[in-house]
């Protein structure tokens, strides 16, 4: 086998020099040929499929826009909410006082529909039996137990018939809907016997917020 290896060597070294130098560079500079070839093909199939640049005053208007939508719902949900807020009267002129009790329900959270973007919430009062309805619309950024207190104070106001107890049943608003009915001359009571509420919310789910739009 030492005789083998040696004959081999020899005959390697027997080559013409110039014949060794090109088998060196073919095998030095073809799997560099291999490798640009390839990322070229990869840099030519990446432009294909480059999606079309914007321009600067492209990226401006649509910017522009966006704000002008930003405002116009803005403007819109303001005008909702304060429309809403001045109209406790006109919601109470229809009711037929000598059916409602002074046992009363109350509900304060997020709705399934998007107003600018946010989550709808309510104010929903009724009383046991479910003749008195008041729906009042909040700002998400304005749910806090100030502002229940003032919706509730307001339908009390223009009521003729008053609250002795008010229920509410989400564990979730214990601490808000508690500490808003605090200062107010009512029984806050956590229960789970708001049965005309909870029709009025089964109502609502049904035929109301699907029909609202960003449900």
């Amino acid at each position: 086998s030492t005789a083998k290896r040696r004959s081999k060597t020899n005959q390697a070294t027997d080559k013409d020099p110039q014949q060794l130098r090109c088998s060196m560079l073919r095998r030095i500079t073809m799997p560099s040929l291999v490798w640009a070839a390839a990322l070229s093909l990869s840099f030519t199939a990446m432009q294909a499929f480059q999606l079309p640049s914007t321009s600067s005053q492209q990226k401006h208007a649509l910017a522009g826009r966006s704000i002008e939508r930003v405002k116009a719902k803005g403007s819109i949900q303001i005008q909702r909410y304060s429309t809403a807020a001045a109209s406790v009267a006109n919601d109470l002129e229809s009711v037929a006082w000598d059916t409602v009790t002074d046992d009363w329900e109350l509900d304060c959270y997020s709705r399934p529909v998007l107003v600018g973007g946010k989550k709808l919430w309510e104010i929903l009062i009724t009383d046991s039996s479910g003749n008195l309805r008041v729906c009042r619309s909040l700002p998400s950024n304005k749910v806090n137990s100030r502002e229940v207190r003032k919706v509730v104070e307001d339908v009390i106001g223009e009521s003729e018939v008053k609250p002795g107890t008010i229920r509410f049943f989400r564990g979730a608003m214990f601490n808000m809907i508690n500490i808003a009915l605090s200062e107010i001359d009512v029984v806050a009571k956590p229960s789970r016997c708001t049965f005309a509420l909870a029709q009025w919310l089964e109502e609502r789910n049904r035929d109301v917020y699907p029909q609202m739009e960003g449900y």
